[in-house]
């Protein structure tokens, strides 16, 4: 039985830790799992590269017939997917 997956992002999801967090979501995707939660409680800021890494795993997840949700999104960073048009990308859950 597949199961969803939690990973909670940095502080900062931006070009220092994007890279690792990429890693580290795309190692959960290869396990095929039935989705991927992404809990962003502790994050503050994004930046294009965060968006990047985001948006490559939902594209893997999405290849294997799993999906990515988003949750725990501060007003800041809630703001900068509205102004960026990935909140009409993600599911973004309270």
């Amino acid at each position: 039985m597949k199961e969803t997956l939690t990973y909670r992002t940095p502080e900062r999801l931006d070009t220092v830790t994007a890279p690792d967090v990429l890693e580290q979501l795309l190692a959960l995707a290869a396990e095929e799992p039935e989705g991927i939660v992404i809990e962003m409680e502790d994050t503050v800021y994004i930046s294009s590269m965060g968006l990047r890494a985001l948006l490559q795993t939902q594209k893997e997840l999405e290849k294997k017939g799993g999906k990515m949700s988003i949750r725990g999104v501060k007003p800041m960073v809630a703001n900068i997917f509205e102004v960026t048009g990935f909140s009409q990308i993600f599911t973004i859950c309270g």
